[in-house]
């Protein structure tokens, strides 16, 4: 091992073990403490450690003597704190670390936030959304996990254990009891009941205490249940039936306040009825084929970060050899496929040494051959994985040790539920007659058709049916049905004295002119034939139901328009959004970069036309045109529309979400103003005249010199950054700064990923000397950190310091 990797991994172990034991005081190793315990040289040591420094691993303190402390080490276990790479002297390490910073175990399963379970193709929503019921519900409910080996049973099992922590069912402090039940059989059950049970050694007159008193308002693991003997699932089966027990040899009974979890590979253990009474809730796993695409490529994904932290190197994979992991079929399930991948990782891992590369390749000729050969239905699951991988503007995924994958977190991010809040307001758009008449139909969908059909409605039916045979809602008996429903019961309250009003006079009234008609005739109807008098609300119930189920059946939601002029965006984003079977519909345009305004409108309002269905349209664009032009628009599109300028993937699928709500309309578009991101007045101008440089400096400079980085990515991601800078240093905007920031930036960073930073003679003094600027630099570079997974050494940052000096005052 080279002598400079051996300093790295001592310091590396010092500051984990103080970390765990949160010995904040004494973190850091100063030169000489290493040199004497490596016994090395002081001055290569020091050498040493301050390439290490250059290098971003590991960070230092200002003081005297210097001490030198593990960057990953700090990130892995102290969460949400910020630590610049030179304590200042004033300063020291605990001060960045909060006191109730919690150690990070490694391999915690984080309760259910691994599984997909809100995306349309979810086959983990039912089975995660069965454990939360479990644990919810008072007292909890035992559980049996039943699924085929390698379909994660135990991990699903710890995940509800710690779900139980998060709502906190039992105390966060303690730790679910865990037991393998492939570790007894027939030879060794009394073992097994010990180990639940306790004992009484008579000899020595104690007392034994087993898992079911240890675990007291807490949980079980039984992991493999199936695999024990009869005699000992005999045992198991009465005490949790007579919520009761005794240890062995011991005539005392105990109550037994454990909740149990369990796992099995044998279904037919659900239909068993001891089983069944023992364990309230069965849920089953599925197999990893019969898992959806995007579920499929979350676990990838994940065990690729997993085995890029474990390894503590960066992982690269190209679209190509994730898409054969995709769509490859596992026999072994998930333990099969995590098998596969780390196979892979350590083929690239041989390539990575003999050739000193930055970071361990894998494609094709690291993907093993029964992986290539068991590629089956390509055909019905490649539009969904296209879908998903159109996403990601990079045609290679990089994984880090540091920080986490972007890909990942952005379909964790698409899985996540719009805001509840959110929910509630596009549910609530309207008044109270709305919201019921929306509950109304939705309760009235599932209804079962033979509980309603009485008499009693069969003569409303013939009362009402020919009056709006014409109408929308006769396509679907059991919106019918329900509205007939309501009309009886009405009839109830009125011819049983109730005065009682459930609802007042509309005042936004939605129901179209045709719809109070049919609900006039309705009216005049019923009040002949039973001799009452409706209230005037009535009408209003009557036609919004009409209206609302008319909606319901023609399937007219709003609509989405997304327009972007970047490539394939729009459409990549359009397809996805229609492959999640959102019951609004998602078109798209592309827009040339040097089409006029007058044309960018007349192509806008003209697709507009042909997908409006009457419900209105939201345009999502990354198009200032289109939004500073909406009076044009209005002109040639005659219904509802709206824009926002917030161009996400997770943006829109969460509109998606919304937008179907029965109740939605565009007059509810205030919900979503929290999307549009709005510049401010002094940066409009800046930006405008901006924009027009960097894509200079891009097309002319950039694109023929970079080569690990997408010059447009990094344009906007330095411009984003230049601009906070220059806030944070309230120093005015120029041309000469943007170019000299941009261009030298960007080739720090590839200097940085192709592991070739310079070393600033004068940058140890600069950073001295103008600690406020590097402050403020570090923070903000952040940003650049996170999106390209590389850290700037301050070797570098002198370069730059340098090029804010003649802008700054102090």
């Amino acid at each position: 091992m080279e002598k400079k990797e051996q300093i790295y991994l001592y310091i590396r172990k010092d500051t984990l073990n103080k970390l765990k034991s949160k010995n904040y005081d004494n973190l850091g190793l100063d030169t000489l403490s290493v040199s004497l315990d490596l016994k090395m040289n002081r001055a290569n040591i020091s050498r040493l450690l301050n390439q290490l420094y250059n290098e971003g691993r590991i960070i230092k303190t200002a003081s005297r003597p210097v001490l030198f402390i593990d960057r990953a080490s700090l990130e892995t276990y102290i969460q949400n704190t910020y630590i610049p790479s030179i304590i200042p002297k004033d300063k020291e390490l605990k001060d960045y670390l909060s006191d109730t910073a919690d150690y990070k175990e490694e391999n915690t399963v984080n309760s259910f936030s691994r599984y997909i379970t809100n995306l349309r193709h979810s086959k983990m929503a039912e089975p995660v959304k069965r454990a939360k019921s479990a644990i919810l519900y008072p007292s909890g409910l035992n559980t049996i996990i039943i699924g085929d080996r390698g379909t994660g049973r135990f991990q699903f099992a710890r995940a509800m254990a710690n779900y139980a922590k998060e709502v906190q069912f039992v105390d966060e402090k303690k730790k679910a009891s865990i037991v393998e039940c492939l570790n007894y059989n027939v030879s060794n059950e009394e073992s097994f009941l010990k180990l639940l049970f306790g004992e009484y050694i008579a000899k020595n007159n104690a007392h034994k205490k087993g898992l079911f008193q240890q675990s007291q308002n807490n949980i079980i693991i039984l992991n493999n249940m199936d695999q024990l003997p009869s005699n000992a699932l005999s045992a198991l089966y009465s005490a949790i039936l007579d919520k009761s027990f005794s240890p062995i040899n011991s005539q005392k009974i105990y109550e037994l306040k454990t909740l149990i979890i369990a796992t099995s590979s044998k279904p037919v253990l659900g239909d068993d009825g001891d089983i069944r009474r023992c364990f309230p809730m069965l849920i089953n796993l599925p197999n990893l084929h019969e898992r959806s695409i995007v579920e499929k490529l979350v676990l990838i994904l994940q065990y690729l970060q997993d085995e890029a932290a474990l390894i503590d190197n960066t992982i690269r994979i190209s679209k190509d050899a994730l898409s054969c992991f995709v769509m490859s079929e596992y026999k072994g399930n998930l333990a099969h496929l995590r098998a596969e991948i780390r196979q892979a990782c350590a083929m690239g891992y041989q390539d990575y040494l003999n050739k000193n590369a930055f970071f361990i390749d894998i494609d094709f000729d690291e993907i093993s051959t029964p992986v290539l050969e068991n590629i089956f239905d390509v055909d019905k699951r490649i539009d969904e994985l296209k879908d998903t991988l159109n996403l990601f503007t990079n045609d290679y995924l990089f994984f880090s040790s540091r920080l986490p994958n972007p890909e990942l977190q952005l379909l964790y991010d698409l899985d996540r539920s719009p805001n509840a809040e959110e929910n509630l307001n596009i549910q609530t758009i309207g008044e109270e007659m709305t919201n019921q008449c929306i509950a109304d139909i939705e309760s009235a969908s599932s209804i079962q058709m033979n509980t309603i059909r009485s008499l009693f409605l069969q003569k409303i039916y013939k009362l009402v049916y020919p009056l709006i045979k014409k109408h929308a809602i006769c396509k679907n008996e059991k919106l019918l049905y329900g509205l007939l429903l309501h009309i009886s019961n009405e009839i109830d309250r009125i011819t049983s004295n109730n005065t009682t009003l459930a609802y007042s006079n509309l005042t936004n009234k939605i129901a179209r002119a045709s719809d109070y008609t049919y609900a006039m005739s309705i009216i005049h109807a019923v009040q002949e034939t039973y001799k009452i008098l409706f209230p005037e609300s009535e009408a209003d119930y009557i036609a919004t139901y009409l209206y609302l189920s008319s909606q319901w059946i023609n399937k007219r939601y709003i609509q989405l328009l997304i327009i972007s002029s970047n490539k394939e965006t729009s459409k990549n984003y359009a397809d996805f959004i229609n492959g999640q079977s959102f019951k609004t519909y998602a078109s798209y345009i592309t827009l040339p970069p040097d089409e006029t305004t007058q044309d960018i409108i007349d192509t806008v309002t003209e697709k507009m036309n042909q997908i409006d269905k009457g419900r209105g349209i939201i345009i999502i664009t990354d198009n200032p045109v289109i939004r500073e032009n909406s009076n044009l628009i209005s002109m040639n599109y005659h219904g509802e529309f709206t824009t926002m300028e917030d161009l996400t993937i997770q943006k829109i699928v969460s509109i998606a979400k919304r937008v179907e709500s029965l109740g939605a309309t565009i007059q509810s578009s205030n919900v979503f103003e929290n999307f549009t991101i709005t510049e401010t007045a002094q940066n409009t101008p800046i930006q405008t005249h901006a924009q027009e440089l960097l894509q200079d400096i891009q097309d002319k400079l950039l694109s023929e010199s970079l080569i690990f980085l997408n010059p447009e990515k990094t344009c906007q991601s330095l411009f984003n950054v230049l601009l906070n800078i220059i806030s944070d240093l309230s120093i005015q905007y120029s041309d000469d700064l943007l170019i000299k920031f941009i261009f030298h930036t960007a080739f720090t960073l590839e200097r940085c990923i192709r592991k070739e930073p310079y070393v600033y003679p004068k940058s140890r003094s600069l950073i001295r000397q103008n600690r406020k600027l590097f402050d403020i630099l570090e923070k903000n570079f952040e940003t650049i950190t996170e999106i390209f997974s590389v850290q700037i050494p301050a070797g570098e940052m002198g370069f730059i310091i340098e090029i804010f000096l003649p802008y700054c005052s102090f």
